[in-house]
């Protein structure tokens, strides 16, 4: 947050705020440096007896899903524990329906207070996978340029994906739940309240702004498409400060990302960024990606 913050103190050259925000976000940086990385994974939080929650020893949800994909989509990680604790995502928490909160989850060592033991395992808070933390998580990857990783995570929680397991989701085919049971679950794979959620908007962020790289600020629109490798190119038309986009973009090289040459109305630019003084009644893009 204060990161955009930071932007719109910039853009209004209020170089007071700018520095109050640098000096709280270093000393906030070092703290959660400092009593929140375990090695390969961030902590969920504390407790007020100060007890740490989510640390890699305990019996019992000792790696959650939201700290990871945040850390990285706030910045705070560094590209090595981005790395890692997206890695150890994948590894304890992936399911072929999305990753769930946390692992393993409780039963007899949850924490005082933790309303996540009320449900059963593998359901809503206690493992279940939440529908609108998989846009966070599939947002997370495509910022580190995985885009193989990112269209898997969307793939494994649409719900038009899974039309040829409508006897396990149980939900209707048109909408996300607000959770899917988890493996702990002897429901696994079925989904429960529709609507109840703000997914859509979650996923489409994780979508647009993440796998497609359709990211816009103050005075434009950068293009940093994060996709599988076996694309060969896709195609998108977008409405923009007045403007009609249409944006080809093409990987014949097979690659996740990267810009090798980016052209607007028949001329080639420096770099993937679109600015506004660019922009005609209809503006023609063409992205090759290396």
């Amino acid at each position: 947050a204060m990161t955009i913050l930071k932007e719109f103190a910039e853009y209004k050259k209020d170089t007071e705020y700018i520095e109050y925000l640098k000096d709280s976000q270093e000393k906030l940086e070092k703290l959660i440096q400092e009593l929140c990385w375990n090695e390969d994974r961030f902590i969920r939080g504390f407790t007020e007896k100060g007890e740490v929650i989510g640390k890699r020893t305990d019996a019992e949800a000792n790696m959650w899903l939201n700290p990871q994909s945040w850390a990285v989509i706030s910045g705070l990680a560094s590209g090595e524990q981005a790395d890692k604790a997206l890695e150890m995502v994948h590894e304890r928490l992936n399911t072929e329906y999305g990753a769930i909160l946390m692992d393993p989850p409780y039963h007899a060592e949850a924490f005082p207070g933790a309303l996540a033991v009320i449900y059963n395992a593998g359901t809503k808070e206690n493992s279940g996978i939440f529908s609108q933390s998989q846009g966070w998580l599939i947002l997370a990857e495509a910022l580190l340029k995985h885009g193989d990783r990112a269209f898997e995570y969307f793939m494994e929680n649409s719900p038009a994906a899974q039309n040829d397991r409508a006897e396990t989701r149980v939900l209707e085919p048109y909408c996300y739940g607000q959770f899917t049971e988890g493996k702990a679950s002897p429901n696994f794979g079925r989904s429960h309240v529709h609507w109840l959620t703000g997914t859509a908007s979650t996923v489409m962020v994780g979508c647009v702004e993440g796998i497609l790289g359709m990211r816009p600020d103050f005075r434009g629109l950068h293009i940093e498409p994060s996709i599988p490798e076996k694309w060969e190119k896709f195609e998108i038309t977008k409405s923009f400060r007045g403007s009609r986009l249409h944006i080809v973009v093409k990987n014949p090289g097979h690659v996740q990302s990267g810009c090798k040459k980016m052209i607007v109305n028949g001329k080639e630019v420096e770099g993937n960024y679109v600015t506004e003084d660019m922009l005609t009644e209809n503006t023609e893009i063409e992205l090759y990606m290396s």
